[in-house]
């Protein structure tokens, strides 16, 4: 027979951008720890809103399976005398679990001989385990934490109270002076404390509590209340999942309203109307069905009834008309302004206090732009029209930090330069690259929309690292305060967004003739970079010994390095038995020859018919693309064997010695140019 056990945590208001990770934070640990505990349940259900964290199990088991275990002594030479006899050693072992001598028997480990017992454990029964679930909530990770009164146990909020219900039984339990019952309590203004008698009946006491304790469940009622005003008004109400997310943890009992605001404020641009409301508000904003432009109407939702909700309205038309009048102020107050006004600030505002100002930025990334232009214009080259559009871009592409607008509103550097660029009579290309400097601005997010933005967006992030790391603010552990790893990772998904073929380590040294990098500069950046293209291939679902052996080749080319992991591990999955003899043949090779890379073999020392093949096997890979040398290693598996099998490599002859090192190493150098084949396990 099985119970359902439900617990709830009360607690003061959670901040909204931790409540969901905080439920399955607690959720995963949950799990882990009935598995641990060996206690079977079938499922597990949590529930989440502002007060309050809870699961539910359901199909648990009353106790735990009984356990038998092998408990090992002390060795056999220990245990007994030269009588025979017990020792004190082994006797005390028995009496410690509880045993005697009848109980014993001998297993041999590395050819030692132990003495064993096995100890049978009674399984404990559920409310005995679940006792200890005050353990699982001391080890919640919170971003941020407090202590109260005089205890000492940093939690996200301070407790209140405690549920915990086995079927109709409290499994008793006490956290940070809170003592878990059968008590928990709603709505903070519509509700009241509510007993349980059941750990079924709680979401259904809750409700009539006003607290809708599913997340999703409550979620859902937001959206279907948004979704029925948009259709009663004839509106358009675009729905954004991070901030719907974000109402709902704010919320436990959802009335979704709406209210107007003067049309006078449609003047000011779309993008400033709907952050102000958006981010700075949490309200939705709404279209015009027909036309798609934006409405004089604000959505948002309140944590209660529909009562008063006429109060509640204007209360938030109140604060809202605040915000779009310093919209509307500083916008205008931008527009009295020429575009040289605001570039000539840049000079006055530093990067970083140990680096130089934003106007030496635009400088740094305009000579940029054309040295990168020519590292792609062998292999992806840009359009004129791209590069002089990005060069444009680069002589004024900050200039909105110095805007009021975006100096209220920071989320919108780079969008506000867009629109101002236009407004200043520059290029629909120069203004989009000005909008698209900063992406992507998550790691998979959006991509810069045309090469021009694609070279003005990967300038700034280069010259960006390269500043930090030349004054040694290398990002360590955790600690990424500028973001470094964003702007390393938007290197590597803009270079294989557009398909650039190009080495970055050799870009660096031609970035050389127009700014100072240091050498060690170079090397921390391959090394940082390697672990961002990492990255890019974890989400590829590339195995991780081939990852390891492609970031080990020669060289940073990004697409190359996605290529080569992307035809390995299709390689290893449709040909698993040559793919092992590939790799297992050319890690011999580097094995002798990664020492000797740069030296030459003499085609004239050869001292067999199979070394003679190798060598103008060899020969011929110089004439092949590295797209089509997987291919040729596949094909040059024989040369290999044959020439292992018939020549020493480490000759008594010093000469011969000499050239057949040479021959590993040159063979070595073209495999290094795709992997290091040492990397990968061929076992599997």
């Amino acid at each position: 027979m099985t119970k359902n056990y439900l617990f709830e945590l009360g607690l003061e208001e959670i901040p909204a951008r931790y409540l969901l990770s905080l439920s399955q934070q607690l959720e995963e640990r949950v799990v882990a720890f009935l598995k641990e505990a060996n206690l079977a349940f079938d499922h597990i259900q949590s529930f989440a809103t502002p007060r309050r964290l809870a699961f539910r199990i359901s199909g648990l088991a009353e106790q735990q399976a009984d356990s038998t275990v092998a408990v090992k002594g002390p060795a056999m030479r220990i245990a007994k005398d030269s009588q025979g006899q017990w020792s004190k050693a082994a006797l005390g072992f028995l009496k410690g679990q509880g045993a005697s001598p009848e109980d014993v028997y001998v297993k041999s480990i590395k050819d030692e001989a132990y003495i064993f017992i096995d100890k049978f454990t009674p399984g404990q029964t559920a409310d005995q385990v679940l006792g200890q679930l005050p353990t699982i909530l001391k080890q919640l990770n919170f971003p941020v934490s407090m202590i109260w009164n005089t205890l000492e146990t940093p939690f996200i909020r301070p407790v209140h109270w405690m549920v915990s219900l086995l079927d109709q039984e409290v499994v008793p339990f006490e956290f940070v002076g809170v003592k878990a019952g059968k008590e928990s309590r709603g709505h903070r203004f519509l509700g009241h404390s509510v007993e349980l008698d059941h750990a079924d009946e709680y979401e259904e006491r809750l409700y009539e509590q006003a607290v809708i304790v599913d997340f999703h469940k409550r979620q859902q009622v937001i959206l279907d209340q948004i979704q029925q005003l948009a259709a009663t008004h004839q509106w358009i109400v675009p729905i954004d999942e991070d901030l719907l997310e974000e109402v709902t943890s704010i919320v436990e009992w959802p009335t979704a309203f709406y209210g107007e605001f003067e049309s006078d404020y449609l003047q000011v641009p779309e993008i400033v109307l709907i952050t102000a409301m958006k981010d700075h508000q949490r309200y939705f904003y709404a279209q015009d069905k027909e036309t798609k432009a934006l409405l004089p109407i604000f959505i948002s939702v309140r944590n209660g009834n529909q009562e008063h909700i006429d109060n509640v309205i204007k209360g938030n038309k109140k604060v809202l008309k605040a915000r779009l009048e310093d919209a509307l102020f500083f916008y205008q107050e931008d527009l009295k302004h020429d575009l040289g006004d605001f570039t000539a600030k840049l000079s006055q505002v530093k990067e970083h206090f140990k680096l130089g100002s934003l106007a030496d930025k635009q400088v740094r990334v305009g000579q940029m732009i054309p040295v990168l232009a020519s590292t792609l214009a062998s292999q992806s080259p840009i359009h004129v029209e791209m590069q002089e559009a990005a060069s444009r871009a680069s002589q004024i592409y900050k200039f909105d930090l110095m805007t009021q607008v975006v100096g209220e509103f920071d989320e919108l550097q780079g969008q506000m330069g867009q629109l101002y660029a236009r407004h200043y009579g520059e290029s629909d290309l120069v203004a989009q690259a000005i909008g698209n400097q900063y992406l992507p601005v998550t790691s998979g997010g959006a991509l810069p929309q045309n090469q021009a933005g694609a070279l003005l967006a990967f300038a700034d992030k280069l010259d960006t690292l390269l500043q930090y790391f030349g004054i040694g603010m290398i990002p360590t552990g955790s600690n990424d305060p500028y973001a470094l790893r964003r702007q390393a990772m938007g290197l590597v998904e803009i270079s294989l967004h557009e398909g650039w073929d190009f080495d970055f380590i050799e870009l660096l040294k031609s970035l050389q003739s127009v700014m100072s990098i240091e050498a060690t500069t170079i090397w921390e950046l391959d090394r940082f970079l390697k672990a961002r293209m990492q990255q890019q291939l974890e989400k590829d679902q590339v195995d991780y010994d081939i990852i390891k052996a492609v970031l080990g080749a020669h060289g940073l080319n990004f697409k190359a390095i996605r290529n080569q992991a992307q035809a390995l591990q299709s390689f290893k999955s449709t040909q698993a038995n040559e793919y092992r003899l590939t790799i297992e043949a050319l890690s011999r090779v580097v094995n002798l020859g990664h020492k000797h890379q740069e030296e030459i073999f003499n085609f004239d020392a050869s001292q067999s018919e199979s070394e003679s093949q190798l060598m103008t096997w060899i020969h011929s890979l110089n004439h092949v693309s590295d797209d089509s040398l997987l291919d040729q290693f596949k094909q040059g598996v024989p040369f290999i064997e044959a020439y292992f099998e018939n020549n020493m490599v480490n000759h008594d002859d010093y000469q011969i010695k000499a050239n057949r090192l040479a021959t590993m190493g040159q063979l070595s150098y073209r495999i290094m140019t795709l992997m290091d084949p040492r990397e990968i396990i061929t076992k599997f």
